[in-house]
Order: structure tokens, then sequence, then C-alpha cells
């Protein structure tokens, strides 16, 4: 089967050009001159044209094309809605890929920094030893590796992924934040995390502004619970098996673990990089 490659960003700028000339339609049929001599007072469209059978022909144009052209404007704003969403929705899928990858510790060097950090902190508890010139212990090597990687930005053709960590005082990520851009469109997700990385809250905006909040409980085992609120308010309840997906329990259309969250993406997947592989 072939790969099937759709580019997002050309639906988006379509939405863009459609509501553009949408816009451009409706000032000309409610306010511009042909507006004021087609449905004005008559007299003055004869002053203008100073032949009534050119007075009457423009008048009559506009009588004929005022009707379509307002709902063309209507029907190209529902287009460009259309292109919008599909947009919307394929960005989002991608969004929250790059923010799966962005925010895990490893891939920023976290992991490694921890590392360096306890050999630093080892060398400074045990200065003694490193008296023996070549015969000296490994650990006199260490170096100070300076704060903490909390930042990532990835810059690429169209967009870019920034990713921030706040760490506690043990250097565990206790929040995370990434925001996606890509030719004007924008994702944003707040995670925090407790109860040692198990538990945690996604706030999430999506290329369309709508909002969801998934609040996540997971288990030793690697079970978990799920709860997705929309912007409206409206819950949606997921459940996971060890090592399985998330299905749906409860909430949403039916309930038949199918269907996904407000916001047409699938429900997030954050893993803290100090506990990510107990899940």
């Amino acid at each position: 089967m072939p790969d099937f490659v759709l580019d997002y960003s050309v639906l988006h700028e379509a939405k863009k050009d459609l509501h553009d000339l949408a816009d451009r339609i409706s000032p000309t049929l409610n306010n511009s001159v042909f507006s004021q001599l087609g449905k004005g007072d008559l007299g003055d469209a004869q002053d203008v044209f100073g032949n009534d059978t050119l007075t009457s022909a423009f008048r009559s144009l506009y009588r004929l094309s005022k009707d379509p052209m307002n709902r063309a404007v209507d029907k190209l704003k529902n287009l460009g809605d259309i292109f919008g969403s599909v947009a919307d929705a394929y960005f989002d899928v991608d969004a929250q890929i790059a923010d799966g990858f962005g925010v895990m510790g490893t891939r920023m060097g976290l992991d490694e920094w921890r590392d360096k950090k306890d050999a630093w902190e080892y060398h400074l508890q045990h200065l003694d030893e490193c008296t023996g010139g070549a015969d000296a212990p490994a650990h006199c090597g260490a170096t100070d590796p300076g704060p903490p990687p909390v930042d990532q930005h990835i810059e690429t053709e169209n967009g870019s992924v920034d990713t921030h960590l706040t760490l506690d005082d043990k250097g565990n990520v206790v929040k995370e934040e990434t925001t996606v851009t890509h030719n004007g469109q924008t994702y944003h997700s707040v995670t925090t995390y407790s109860d040692g990385g198990r538990s945690y809250t996604t706030e999430t905006t999506y290329a369309d502004g709508t909002k969801n909040v998934a609040e996540v409980h997971m288990n030793e085992d690697g079970s978990g619970t799920m709860t997705v609120t929309d912007d409206k308010g409206e819950k949606t309840e997921y459940h996971r098996d060890p090592g399985k997906q998330w299905e749906q329990i409860g909430g949403g259309d039916d309930g038949d673990g199918e269907d996904t969250p407000t916001g047409g993406t699938p429900p997030p997947a954050h893993h803290n990089s100090h506990n990510a592989d107990a899940y």
C-alpha cells in the first residue's frame, strides 16, 4: 500500500485565502460605491451615469449579483473552515508526536546531566583521594556539569518545537511545557506531575483554539485511568491495562472505546523522564 502524504500547511493557507476572499466580497456588497449606486437613491445613480439605460443596467447587475455574492461569502467561509479543521486535526496529531519526543529528559540530555552531576558530587566528597597523580581514581576526572538542560528549541523549515522543563530539588521533572508552531498554527501543552511521576495533569490548547485537560493516574504495574475534560466541561473516561492502549470506558459519544477526546486527537501519553520505563 502506498504511503499517504498530506501537506496540511497548504490546507491552512487555503483556509486563510478563502476567508480573505470572503472578507473582500462583503465590503463590496455592503459598504462601497457599487452598493451605494446599486441600492441607494435612483437619482444619485442617474447623476453618476448620466443615462437612464446605463443606470438601469447597473442597478440590475447589483440586484442580480447581490444574493449569489452573499451566498458566496458564506460558502467560502464554510469551505475555508472545512480546510482549516482538517489542517488543524493533522497538525495536532503531529504536534502531539513532537510533544512526546521533545519533552523526554533523555532526548534533552537530562539523564546524562544527572550522571555527571552525581559523579561531580561524589568527587567533591572524596577530594582526598585525588593526590596520586596517574594512579588517582576515575572520579578525579569529573567536572562540574553546570545547570541542567531544561530548555530545548528545535527549528524546522516551517516551524519550531520549544520545550521547557521544571525540576524539583532532586532533579526530577515536575512540569513540562511544549509549544509547537507550523505556518501560523500553534499547539501548546503543559504537564504537571505528582506522586513521583505516576500521576499527572496535561492542559492542551489545540490549533483551532479548543482546550482540554487530561488527568492521568498510573499504577506501578503500568495500568491506569485517565479523565479528559474538554472546554465545554464534558468528561471522557479511559482505562489502560498493563502494556495496552487506552480504551474509552465512559463519557464521550458512546463509551465503546473507539472515540477520541474533543480536539480530534488521541489521549495524551506523556511520560515523566525520571520514571518513563515504568509506563
